[in-house]
């Protein structure tokens, strides 16, 4: 496996840091426009929370630049909350626009088609981005505080276990139960494990993490929690955009917290070549 993990700190970074970019391109025909897609956007939300969804589209030579007038995103699941941002990148090996959209989740839906509509100077054209699960929390709650999210992975193409890992703090005077995490579908969790007032950063799945119980962890006044997850890799996507809930429960009551997003993407390929993972962008039709 080959993949880099990244990671946010949730005091200083703010969720569009959180994006990551396509690279590791060969030279190539200068018309060769590749758009990422097959995604898996799997949100659980608050009501009035938003997300940040973007598409790459790039060109291993680096020189070209694309007659891009305008895109949208055609979702009834996730609804931008505002027009397209587009930026602009160049190193030596490409050249890529970025398509940037905030999006808010507009109920419970599963398998609910993405698709991407470009438009250029030489005409419209339409692009299937993915799938998109999501599901709108009951009972919103504040009752702990996330010290470290996991920002995702990114590399190669893969078939390897992924790793959904955060740390957190009991910041009250009374304890918290943590009986899961809930996702919108699409994958499952395989594992879920954790440690009490580890000073280590979370990643992976460390051989000394305790299995989550199915009554859950009680998580002291002031104590703090790791908490570690594994999932595969979905059968049709490459890339994945994920937000889960922590199922917590406090004083007899059961709430649901926010955790994420984390993306996992590829953006390196056998021979350089995105290609034959992604479709192309015809620019002269």
């Amino acid at each position: 496996m080959n993949r880099a993990r990244i990671w946010i700190s949730a005091a200083v970074v703010a969720l569009s840091a959180n994006l990551a970019t396509g690279c590791g391109h060969a030279s190539g025909p200068p018309d060769r426009w590749t758009v990422y897609n097959k995604w898996l956007y799997s949100v659980v939300t608050a009501p009035g929370g938003t997300v940040n969804l973007q598409v790459n589209i790039t060109n291993p030579h680096n020189e070209e630049r694309l007659s891009l007038r305008g895109a949208t995103l055609e979702s009834n699941a996730l609804q931008p909350v505002a027009k397209v941002h587009v930026q602009a990148s160049q190193n030596p090996e490409f050249y890529q626009y970025t398509l940037l959209w905030t999006v808010r989740a507009t109920g419970a839906y599963q398998a609910d088609p993405v698709r991407l509509h470009v438009n250029l100077a030489s005409g419209a054209q339409s692009f299937d981005l993915g799938k998109a699960y999501t599901r709108m929390v009951d009972h919103p709650v504040s009752w702990i505080d996330i010290l470290i999210k996991s920002g995702g992975e990114a590399g190669q193409p893969d078939h390897t276990a992924h790793d959904f890992d955060f740390q957190f703090v009991n910041p009250s005077g009374a304890p918290v139960r943590l009986l899961g995490l809930e996702t919108a579908g699409g994958f499952q969790f395989l594992n879920v494990g954790y440690e009490m007032n580890s000073t280590d950063v979370p990643g992976g799945y460390p051989k000394n993490a305790k299995p989550l119980p199915a009554a859950g962890v009680l998580i002291p006044p002031h104590a703090s929690c790791n908490v570690y997850a594994e999932f595969e890799q979905p059968s049709g996507y490459l890339n994945d955009l994920i937000q889960v809930a922590a199922v917590l429960e406090k004083d007899g009551v059961r709430g649901e917290e926010i955790v994420g997003p984390a993306l996992y993407t590829v953006y390196t390929f056998q021979n350089g070549d995105p290609s034959a993972y992604y479709p192309a962008l015809n620019v002269t039709s």
